[in-house]
């Protein structure tokens, strides 16, 4: 009877016309994808499954068929004449594990996988067909998909030490990864700021090490803090169901207990584990810190070992999240018992110390048939033998890891850190920084060109990262996850070559209606206007462009000093042209409703617009908008953006090159302090002045001060100085001093506009 029904569903699809019919918003985007003619009428439709491993899937169905009235029984062959949805396994397709083929004819439809997760899979691209609840007639148009994942890690990751989220939401997230076909939840469980697994054999993880006496508001640089006690844990029955019912979604929850550093949370409750002895506090704010889990300590790692045989057992995948980030070494410099298990085992400095930590643990979990998987920071001194590497400080550490064969999942903070800002930073809930657009996510490609064909094999699939610094409950991290989630679910999906910006962006468009019937807060940013700056035809001009990813109609605005009154309002039609001071506004309309404002204001100097060289270029990881980004006219705003600011770990040399020979009375730089994000002020800036362009004479050098409102603008005055160009060297901190966030590591060097006067 199997094979009766299920052949005659694909022989009448065979047999049927195309029909050229506007594609449903399916996302991911599927493999191979036909639409044939005609629709399946969902009325009195049965769902027969063929073996019992289908239950579930079966039951998963029966659910989403029942949100838009339809109440199908389920039977394990289907025995009447009615319509079917038939679900089977076809391991022999030729397709990749979670792979499945799905036939849809107006007499019913029937799905293959390659396995239970490929059923899954289909299931969820036949639900995405549904029509919205309430339809009249419930029905899916006709087709024939062939479809299979492009890698096998399709990750989230969220963080729920900087800001604990309840259990209920942990299961609404996981929906989210199984709805657009995602099959690994990151789960960041311990860190300084809270320990939120319960642990049976150390009580006082959860009862001291889930709470904390306040928590930073406001931005980290503020340095401010509420006084509430704040905190929470998840019982060890509370992960069994959630790991559970991700199991049932063929989600594979990955743990992270995190070590050497960001322990805080678990000194505070077992202090003795410290190279120090304590006291601690479970920490209030955000950042790195110095004390860390005592690597000559033996109750260290037999500690650890204890936590992960507990863990091991509430997570049956195959890897482990050992952390292994921004950990610190001041202490093990000065510690007797770090320095002794150096010297015992021939490590020549405290990263083969922290390489030495984590192979150690390794072997642990090696025997008990797992994998640790680590940031890219365990490369340091050493990867370990079977360790996989999970790439955030770039590519790099991806790139390094795949060619030394070991497994690699890519998460840059450039394309897959979704707590940075997505729109207008001054349009948008605060943010820890950055600017990641849905677009910018899209553009992703996980397998960089570095890489040959081989190479690129190690590398598993990539992952989206939800920090909670600045994201305190759940409709925020929604905010902040989706539409990104959906960009990433498909690059990490469909084929490399079947992706395409516009048309996802269409089928995104009419998602957002059902993300809000299944009540989920998802950011609109992608209708903010975007904004692109250039150089003029002529020196001291800039062309500024507007445009819409959605294609909308375009208004603007130019207002100009004191901006007490709004400028005259224009229909966009092609680039601007501005010369002087100003603020250019833009907002697309749409039936007679605007979208959110993007607002630029430019305040222009001598420098603004001119010919600028940078030696050597700013690092890639922060170079939006390239050098044109420091004399753009724009000042770097309070909610600090990557195309704000250029970044070096390097000394740099900036020669801005005036149109015309000047009299100058003010030379000067902005640059930023931000220690929690190894961005530190250079050490001194050298300002030279050129008559021709080629000679320079050094005018002053300056080293960097505050003002009363923590500004920093390296600058001196001049006595009418005659200059046709002007010279920046740079000179950055080389090493992060101890006692800070990063010490020992490069600095970042970061700079923003220049003012020639």
């Amino acid at each position: 009877m199997k094979h009766h029904t299920l052949s005659c569903i694909l022989g009448l699809a065979c047999s049927s016309m195309a029909l050229g019919q506007v594609d449903p918003p399916l996302i991911p985007q599927p493999e191979r994808l036909e639409w044939t003619q005609g629709r399946f009428d969902l009325t009195g439709t049965t769902i027969a499954i063929y073996k019992l491993e289908l239950r579930d899937e079966a039951e998963f169905l029966q659910a989403g068929l029942r949100s838009v009235g339809i109440d199908a029984d389920i039977e394990q062959v289907h025995r009447g004449m009615g319509k079917v949805v038939a679900l089977g396994l076809a391991p022999n397709k030729g397709l990749k594990p979670e792979g499945y083929e799905l036939t849809i004819v107006p007499e019913g439809a029937g799905l293959y996988g390659t396995d239970e997760a490929g059923v899954f899979r289909g299931i969820q691209t036949f639900l995405q067909l549904l029509p919205p609840p309430g339809t009249a007639s419930p029905a899916v148009p006709c087709a024939m998909i062939s479809d299979q994942p492009r890698f096998g890690w399709r990750g989230m990751h969220l963080d729920v030490c900087r800001h604990f989220m309840p259990a209920d939401f942990i299961k609404k997230y996981i929906d989210l990864l199984a709805r657009y076909k995602m099959n690994t939840f990151h789960w960041h469980l311990t860190d300084d700021q809270g320990w939120r697994i319960e642990i049976k054999r150390y009580p006082r993880l959860t009862e001291v090490g889930a709470w904390r006496n306040g928590s930073m508001v406001g931005h980290y640089r503020d340095r401010q803090y509420d006084t509430l006690h704040y905190g929470g844990f998840y019982t060890q029955e509370e992960v069994k169901d959630i790991v559970a019912y991700a199991a049932k979604r063929h989600i594979t929850v990955v743990p992270e207990i995190e070590m050497p550093g960001h322990a805080m949370a678990a000194l505070a409750a077992y202090p003795e584990l410290s190279c120090t002895g304590g006291p601690f506090d479970v920490e209030r704010g955000w950042g790195v810190f110095d004390d860390v889990f005592c690597a000559g300590n033996d109750s260290v790692f037999a500690m650890l070992e204890n936590v992960l045989t507990e863990v091991m057992t509430l997570f049956p995948g195959q890897y482990i999240h050992i952390g292994g980030d921004e950990c610190p070494k001041e202490r093990w410099k000065t510690c007797t018992k770090c320095q002794e298990r150096m010297k015992a085992n021939g490590l020549k400095d405290e990263h083969e110390l922290q390489s030495h930590f984590i192979q150690r643990m390794e072997k642990f979990v090696n025997a008990s048939g797992r994998k640790i998987i680590g940031w890219d920071e365990i490369l340091e001194g050493g990867l370990a033998p079977n360790a996989a590497v999970m790439s955030w400080r770039g590519t790099e550490g991806g790139i390094a890891a795949a060619k030394q064969k070991h497994n690699v999942v890519m998460t840059p903070g450039s394309h897959c850190y979704f707590d940075h800002y997505q729109g207008d930073p001054a349009q948008e809930p605060l943010a820890i920084g950055g600017h990641t657009t849905v677009q910018k996510v899209y553009s992703f490609e996980p397998i960089p060109s570095e890489l040959t064909a081989e190479e690129g094999q190690y590398i598993l699939g990539a992952q989206g990262n939800v920090w909670t610094e600045y994201i305190n409950t759940p409709e925020h991290v929604e905010y902040m996850a989706v539409p990104r989630m959906l960009a990433l679910a498909e690059v990490l999906w469909s084929p490399k070559e079947k992706r395409n910006e516009k048309d996802f962006i269409a089928r995104l468009l009419q998602e957002f209606p059902r993300l809000e019937a299944m009540g989920v807060n998802a950011s609109k940013s992608i209708y903010q206007v975007e904004t692109t700056i250039v150089r003029g035809n002529e020196p001291g001009r800039l062309t500024v462009g507007l445009s819409s990813p959605l294609g909308l109609d375009l208004m603007y605005t130019i207002t100009r000093p004191p901006y007490s009154e709004q400028g005259r309002l224009g229909r966009y039609s092609q680039p601007l042209t501005i010369d002087a001071d100003c603020e250019v506004q833009g907002f697309t309309m749409n039936n007679g409703s605007t979208g959110p404002i993007a607002r630029k204001r430019f305040d222009f100097n001598w420098a603004t617009a001119q010919a600028i060289t940078c030696n050597p270029l700013p690092n890639e990881r922060y170079d939006d908008g390239g050098p044109l980004t420091l004399v753009d006219g724009i000042h770097a705003g309070e909610r600090r953006v990557n195309y704000e600011w250029l970044g070096w770990r390097s000394d740099v040399t900036i020669t801005v090159h005036l149109s015309l020979g000047k009299m100058l009375t003010h030379v000067g730089i902005g640059a930023l302090e931000e220690h929690s994000s190894w961005i530190h002020l250079p050490e001194q800036v050298v300002i030279s002045t050129s008559l021709d362009g080629k000679t320079f004479a050094v005018q002053g050098t300056v080293k960097p001060e505050k003002d009363a409102q923590g500004n920093v603008h390296l600058g001196i005055d001049l006595k009418e100085v005659g200059a046709a160009a002007v010279r920046f060297e740079v000179k950055n901190t080389v090493r992060i001093p101890a006692g800070m966030a990063g010490a020992g590591n490069p600095a970042w060097l970061f700079l923003d506009e220049i003012e020639v006067r």
